[in-house]
């Protein structure tokens, strides 16, 4: 009879933002994995097809999607840190009010609390008029970079409108986030308002609770000009709060 497989000390989930595509995360993962903890990197709901696959999809999908890969990793990871980005920052921060067991990190890069774009109050107004939106080409710091393979450059209105939904319904509860935390933002980000990470900051119950600044990315933190220092304090972080190995 063959035995289980042993289950790793520590594990990392990582997670992408709304319309990305893997490549905006993936450095996080392969940074880690050579540090010799394993990554799952899923694909969130309506994503890595087409634009319109995210039709009638919400933050409760995004969620129950990132809680899958979370209790699958937890299968095979003793302790997991949860990195996202994004729309992804938030879903780290949900899992930690919710699924806390196991988790021994969170970290959230440029979460998608405020928008930054000045008509973004507006879209509300044209929903019932447009059901699609220009998602604008402004994440990096290099406005002629090339775009991430696999993300959209356009988004349906409903779930832009989720996601707002979901920044507004997440603050009132981050009080109950006890996990340590890092939150990292770029004070250049035009897509999430550098609020965002302040506001998460100070809401935030957990005392190890960590706010470091950038000054010239873009929203596409992990891939854009600062990337091997962003990358840095993210591996320092997670592997701070690795699972101490049991004495002999």
């Amino acid at each position: 009879m063959s035995t289980p497989a042993a289950r790793a000390p520590y594990g990392a989930l990582v997670l992408h933002g709304l319309t990305s595509g893997l490549g905006s995360v993936l450095p996080v993962a392969e940074r880690l994995e050579a540090r010799g903890v394993p990554c799952a990197v899923p694909w969130l709901r309506g994503h890595g097809t087409r634009p319109e696959d995210l039709r009638g999809v919400g933050w409760r999908d995004w969620y129950a999607d990132a809680l899958a890969a979370l209790d699958a990793l937890l299968a095979r990871c003793q302790g997991v840190a949860v990195i996202g980005l994004s729309m992804g920052g938030l879903l780290a921060l949900h899992l930690a009010i919710e699924r806390p067991e196991g988790l021994r990190a969170v970290v959230a890069v440029a979460p998608a609390l405020r928008q930054a774009h000045p008509l973004a109050p507006l879209v509300p107004l044209v929903a019932p008029v447009y059901r699609m939106l220009v998602v604008p080409r402004r994440g990096f710091s290099d406005p002629a970079r090339p775009p991430i393979p696999q993300s959209y450059d356009r988004l349906p209105t409903d779930a832009y409108l989720s996601l707002v939904a979901y920044a507004r319904w997440l603050e009132p509860r981050l009080g109950a986030v006890r996990t340590p935390t890092l939150i990292l933002h770029s004070r250049a980000d035009r897509v999430i308002h550098p609020s965002s990470a302040a506001r998460i900051y100070a809401r935030l119950g957990t005392p190890q609770k960590e706010l470091r600044w950038f000054a010239r990315s873009g929203h596409e933190m992990l891939v854009d000009c600062e990337a091997p220092a962003v990358l840095d304090a993210i591996e320092a972080f997670v592997l701070r709060h690795a699972p101490v190995a049991p004495r002999d």
